[in-house]
């Protein structure tokens, strides 16, 4: 596994050189195709190019306890380890606060001859030329590649976050109700308990949210009487 400052190190020397145009779903998931360029790290003058997706799905309003580790999905040690950096920071804690969720799908790669930053810039001019507005291309670090993916998907969050934060604050949301909890956690908890009266695994979906919202003391009382109904 990495250390802190090789993490901290790939971070920095990634490179966004084209941005999805489109801004996230505020109320749906959004598929962002990513091309990945590196330098191989055992060859000059060749040049790695990873293409995958990265899910980005729909925000849903969430409580401090909820664990950093939530954030990602289907990442490795490395990337997992930076997000939860990235999570104690101001800027972690505002993305985090409401809940979005994203995880990668590799699909291939391939390599050529060539500057780095030429064939980043080729790859983006080519999607531009497309009008492929849901498609980015970053600079990273090979051996760190995840990294750099995972700062990429970081900024693409980051650039649609006021957006998303205003209409869910539109739409009441992000008010808190007791303990700190917002209205759409509370919302979303009433709704899971009445779909989950006789079904085992929406149960067990129900006790894990409320494990990680730090709420299952609260509600243990009716949790439990799901649970009692099922086994009679």
């Amino acid at each position: 596994m990495a250390s802190r400052e090789e993490i901290e190190y790939a971070a920095e020397l990634t490179e966004t050189v084209l941005e999805p145009q489109q801004t996230l779903e505020t109320f749906g998931a959004t598929v962002v195709n990513y091309h990945l360029v590196s330098e191989l790290l055992d060859e000059v003058g060749k040049v790695r190019i990873r293409k995958g997706k990265i899910h980005v799905e729909r925000p849903q309003v969430i409580t401090p306890r909820y664990y950093a580790n939530e954030l990602v999905e289907n990442f490795g040690e490395d990337a997992k380890e930076y997000a939860e950096q990235f999570a104690d920071s101001p800027e972690g804690t505002r993305i985090i606060r409401y809940g979005l969720q994203f995880r990668k799908q590799e699909h291939d790669q391939t390599t050529v001859d060539g500057n780095i930053s030429e064939v980043a810039e080729r790859l983006a001019d080519d999607l531009k030329n497309r009008g492929d507005n849901f498609s980015g291309v970053i600079i990273g670090v090979d051996d760190l590649w995840e990294i750099s993916l995972l700062r990429f998907a970081i900024e693409v969050i980051g650039s649609s976050a006021p957006r998303q934060v205003k209409e869910l604050s539109d739409k009441g949301l992000l008010q808190g109700t007791s303990n700190d909890v917002p209205a759409a956690v509370r919302t979303e908890i009433e709704s899971d308990f009445r779909e989950a009266a006789g079904d085992r695994d929406k149960i067990h979906a129900l006790g894990n949210k409320l494990r990680k919202h730090g709420l299952l003391e609260e509600y243990e009382d009716r949790f439990f009487q799901l649970v009692r109904a099922l086994k009679s």
